[in-house]
């Protein structure tokens, strides 16, 4: 049997020796390495162009939204203005009724005062009338002709003296009702 096609074969590739085959290898796999370099190449420079369009849209973007709020100033600035006349009238309204309040304090405050003084002059009236209650008992001669009182009488005129004077007592009291009271002898009681 002859086998076909085997001396074209030989004739074709019988003057290739193995360092012929190893040449075409070699070559091959430069060719593959090229290739693969090339590759490599063209894909990081489209992803860097990627890359760039992706910036470049982002920065268009922001432009866009900077040129919106540009184009909204307008109603940005009367938002504006409409907040500081509002802002206005509340702080004057608060003025208002700050300076309201402060004079109702005043007023309350005066009337507090004067609430106060009538108070006080009532009372110190009260206390003058039972002071000269005193007076006139202890240094009336038909009522007490010894002219004396006993330790605890002296004490608490004494105390109610001193709150005569705490709300301003003054006058005939000093001068009069003091000086004879002050003469008045003491009794010891239980002695």
């Amino acid at each position: 049997m002859k086998i076909t096609g085997f001396d074209e074969f030989i004739k074709l590739f019988g003057n290739v020796t193995l360092l012929s085959v190893i040449e075409i290898i070699l070559g091959l796999f430069f060719l593959y390495m090229i290739y693969k370099k090339i590759k490599e190449h063209l894909i990081k420079v489209h992803e860097a162009e990627e890359e760039r369009d992706r910036k470049e849209e982002e920065r268009d973007r922001k432009i866009e939204e900077a040129l919106e709020a540009v184009g909204k100033y307008p109603e940005y600035r009367r938002q504006s203005v409409n907040i500081q006349k509002n802002l206005k009238a509340e702080i004057e309204e608060l003025r208002t009724t700050q300076a309201e309040f402060k004079q109702s304090q005043e007023n309350i405050l005066k009337k507090l005062n004067e609430m106060e003084d009538r108070t006080n002059k009532r009372e110190r009236n009260k206390l003058r009338d039972l002071l000269l209650q005193n007076y006139r008992y202890y240094t009336n001669k038909e009522t007490n002709p010894t002219q004396s009182w006993t330790r605890m009488e002296m004490e608490a005129f004494w105390e109610l003296f001193t709150d005569y004077e705490e709300a301003n007592g003054d006058g005939y009291m000093h001068t009069e009702v003091q000086p004879a009271m002050n003469r008045l002898k003491i009794i010891e009681i239980g002695k």
